[in-house]
């Protein structure tokens, strides 16, 4: 086989691996395979005409990136492309909305911290459990406090010093 032989064989196992890359879990070896083979032929175009080596580079250069753009832009529309990236999930029923009093009847209430608050935590008020944002610092688990009032629909909390001995 001649020297325009291997070179055309060279280009088109670059896009072969290329496109094995788009479709395949090789974690990017395909894309270095494929890059290797673009780099050894257009040396090889180089050392046979220089103008066709440079009109190569360039097309390579063009090219690579290109088609993984494409590809991966575009591999939902491939057989499996749904396997590899799968549509994001849409919303098909409004989700239980916040119950803005249903924190609110603990503003001003005595309950207790069931987990630590490191701000966020839970705490047990009137045999409830409610989540809970600590109002400054951390609170231990366990330690009794008052509920303040609310923050970005969160039912903020002070440890109840007058307690806590």
């Amino acid at each position: 086989m001649d020297s325009v032989g291997v070179i055309l064989l060279l280009y088109l196992a670059g896009v072969v691996l290329i496109a094995a890359e788009l479709v395949l879990p090789s974690h990017g070896l395909l894309t270095i395979a494929s890059l290797v083979c673009f780099g050894m032929a257009v040396y090889a175009t180089f050392g046979h005409n220089r103008t066709l080596g440079a009109i190569a580079a360039i097309g390579c250069v063009v090219f690579v990136p290109t088609m993984l753009f494409l590809g991966i832009k575009f591999v939902t529309y491939l057989p499996m492309g749904n396997q590899f990236a799968p549509p994001n999930p849409t919303r098909e029923e409004a989700g239980p909305a916040f119950d803005r009093s249903e924190c609110e009847q603990f503003v001003g209430a005595q309950g207790r911290a069931v987990t630590p608050l490191r701000p966020v935590g839970i705490c047990e008020f009137n045999g409830r459990r409610v989540q809970c944002v600590s109002e400054s610092g951390m609170i231990d688990a366990g330690q009794p406090v008052n509920g303040v009032g609310l923050q970005m629909n969160t039912l903020e909390v002070r440890l109840d010093e007058s307690q806590s001995a």
